[in-house]
């Protein structure tokens, strides 16, 4: 069995007319089978079979389909007059016909790999390269599908009356070509290196979204709107954007200005708005400004698929595209694809497998040289978490912490946590914005910690992706030092893990645990046995939603048809992504200087589940929280997605903190004392309820009225 595979591809990139290309991940799959007793007696010695899109369109007769017409004008060139016998080709295809996305280019350049393969004429890449040119007249998609990646091309000039010819099948015409036929002359043979190929860099961060509309425009019809002199301001407008978005797409991080402008042209897709309702329109209404991710857009090919390179927010932007497609009547669906650098390969399974090529644990994609350069990156954040009894020297094989030189002469009891941000995440991949998820880790970690009235002493953190992100790790290491040194922690460690294949392009996960310690002598808290009817209690503000909820925050969002770019509705000075992103309070300091004093019977950090699950965890089974919301105000940011979300009073209590990050139980004589305590350190204190005999709920929440203002 051989098996050829041929990228999809989109030309142009804007200016880039006849000239650059771009390999995309979606292929045409071409098997042939030799030994096939069900094609011994078709024409030509080929049966075909087809499958994908064009299915029972597509011609199956060897001397009118593409793919092995091309094969026989191939195999014609070299005095073979047909398929060797009981050959059968499948042809598995995935790619739209007409729809500007390199159909024809990758039929052809799949034709003449079969042309090759089955003739065992072992023609080289280049030379493939110009059989195609003979076929395809243009360089720009069958050099892209050829070769892989993002690629510029030219041809080279040929003699017209060979191109006349009628055995030289043409690609321009779908879904049937023309010419290809059987004279029983020698066809002409293409010269060598009629087509010259670069292959550009392309920023690993651009991905590209097709849009593509249900009609075809053949490649044929596309051109023949064009006109046959140009402007010499208009080519020269071409030329400059051109040189300049070669370099550009190929830098990281991108310049969105510099891309958007550069795919400007006035050499074909002017002309062809006839062909594409609302084409100029439709290119006009995204902007980088508009849809914060978008680089550029443009026509794909001869379209009428509309190309969009994006390093964000892939489906608003085609949502918004196929919306204005919408408006002229036309039914698109989109795909989000990556450039495919591999090009054409052919693999033949009956071939003798050569001997593998050594392994490294790079090449599988893993880089330990990456590993250590973060390492050196971050030392310097690390090292700022030192505090007595840890001096924060990252490198070795784990952390120590000296007890003694902290302060604990004799064993502590010892309290540890664990935990990780959660969906909070998915917003930070987003906004590209890892700055403040690492004081998340941290806040949700050590908050655990000081609700028994632990010190937190320690801090280490795991971080796992597909293939590291130098500053995108040192970003978030940033944040779970600054973190650290809020709550009087040291990061005495951490594990990196690069899994390919268990994340998707940049995404990753992290995960951290905290190392708290209570002084010999004193009890974990809460002291349930001292709680009593009446005491009272306390709320700390929260400044949001922290880090819980983000599941249903993204729901509410999405719904709201807003994207993580615009302002934010409850706060126009800042957009959505940003007042979302906002970290997590560390309450540590402020909470010890209390326990310190033994002001507090209990503290309850407010999290997933809200008042009405976290509350009752520092309780006795013999007690209940009697509640007055109308004692705190909610954030705008947690009132706006109630009211977005038609969210229930009593699923705002269960899902998000309502506005409180602490709850804390304390005997009425202490009340004062304990209040000043906090507000001395900075906090916001409410007194928002008090105990009460339990009779059947954990919480009894009353005068929520507020929340729906």
């Amino acid at each position: 069995m051989i098996s050829i595979k041929v990228p999809c591809s989109s030309a142009n990139i804007g200016p880039g007319f006849d000239v650059i290309g771009l390999a995309l991940s979606e292929w045409l799959e071409v098997q042939i089978n030799l030994d096939d007793d069900a094609s011994a007696d078709a024409p030509y010695n080929c049966r075909i079979t087809y499958e994908g899109l064009g299915e029972g369109e597509v011609p199956l007769e060897p001397d009118h389909n593409l793919i092995t017409q091309t094969a026989l004008y191939v195999l014609r060139c070299h005095e073979q007059r047909s398929f060797p016998a009981k050959t059968h080709v499948h042809i598995i295809n995935p790619i739209a016909l007409g729809r500007g996305l390199g159909s024809s280019g990758a039929a052809v350049v799949a034709g003449v790999a079969l042309g090759s393969a089955v003739g065992k004429l072992d023609l080289t890449k280049d030379r493939i390269l110009d059989f195609c040119l003979m076929i395809e007249r243009h360089p720009d998609n069958v050099a892209a599908a050829l070769y892989g990646g993002f690629v510029g091309s030219y041809l080279k000039e040929l003699n017209p009356e060979d191109m006349k010819r009628k055995e030289i099948p043409l690609a321009e015409v779908l879904p049937e070509p023309q010419g290809g036929e059987d004279t029983g002359l020698r066809p002409p043979i293409p010269p060598k290196d009629i087509g010259k190929h670069i292959r550009f860099p392309w920023a690993k961060e651009i991905k590209c979204i097709a849009i593509i509309p249900d009609f075809e425009v053949s490649t044929a019809k596309a051109r023949s709107v064009l006109p046959t002199t140009y402007e010499k301001s208009d080519v020269i407008y071409n030329l400059q954007r051109v040189a300049l978005l070669t370099t550009a797409l190929g830098q990281s991080p991108p310049n969105a200005e510099m891309i958007y402008d550069g795919m400007q042209d006035k050499i074909h897709q002017p002309y062809r708005k006839t062909l594409i309702p609302g084409l100029t329109e439709i290119l006009q209404s995204v902007t980088p400004a508009s849809h914060p991710g978008l680089l550029g857009i443009c026509l794909s090919g001869a379209g009428p698929t509309i190309l969009a390179l994006a390093t964000a927010n892939f489906e608003h932007i085609a949502t918004h595209l196929i919306d204005q497609f919408k408006k002229e009547n036309i039914s698109c669906t989109w795909k989000l694809l990556e450039p495919a650098y591999d090009g054409l390969t052919v693999t033949d399974s009956s071939a003798t497998t050569p001997a593998p090529q050594a392994l490294t644990y790079a090449s599988a994609g893993v880089s330990i040289d990456s590993g250590n350069e973060l390492v050196t990156s971050i030392k310097a954040a690390v090292k700022s978490t030192k505090r007595p009894g840890a001096d924060a020297e990252i490198g070795g094989f784990g952390g120590a912490f000296d007890f003694e030189a902290a302060g604990y002469t004799e064993p502590p009891i010892l309290i540890q946590a664990i935990d990780g941000i959660g969906t909070k995440l998915k917003i930070a991949f987003a906004m590209n914005d890892f700055s403040t998820v690492g004081i998340d880790l941290v806040a949700m970690n050590v908050n655990d910690l000081v609700v028994q009235g632990a010190e937190p002493l320690t801090f280490m953190d795991y971080y796992a992706c597909s293939q590291l992100e130098i500053p995108d790790a040192v970003s978030f290491v940033e944040g779970v030092a600054k973190g650290c040194v809020e709550s009087g922690c040291a990061l005495v460690g951490g594990e990196t893990a690069e899994m390919p294949g268990m994340y998707q392009g940049k995404e990753f996960d992290a995960a951290g645990a905290a190392t708290g310690a209570l002084k010999k002598g004193r009890k974990v808290l809460p002291y349930t046995d001292a709680m009593q009817e009446g005491d009272v209690l306390l709320g700390l503000a929260s400044n949001g939603p922290h880090s819980n909820g983000y599941s249903l925050i993204r729901k509410v969002i999405e719904r709201a048809g807003l994207n993580f770019q615009d302002k934010a509705p409850w706060d126009q000075s800042q957009s959505v992504g940003q007042s979302l992103l906002l970290p997590t309070r560390i309450y540590v300091k402020s909470l010890l200087a209390a326990v310190a004093q033994d002001l507090l019977l209990g503290m309850a950090h407010i999290t997933g589940g809200g008042l009405e699950d976290n509350i009752p965890r520092m309780l006795p089974k013999t007690l209940a929280a009697e509640v007055d919301a109308s004692t705190w105000n909610a954030p705008p940011v947690l009132k706006w997605l109630k009211k977005s979300g038609g969210i229930s009073d009593r699923e705002f209590a269960r899902t998000w903190n309502t506005g409180l990050g602490m709850v804390i139980v304390v005997e009425e004589r202490k009340v004062d004392a304990a209040i000043d305590v906090l507000r001395s350190e900075g906090e916001k204190v409410c007194r928002i309820g008090r105990l009460v005999k339990h009779a059947g709920e954990g919480v009894v929440l009353s005068k929520t009225e507020g929340w729906n203002a």
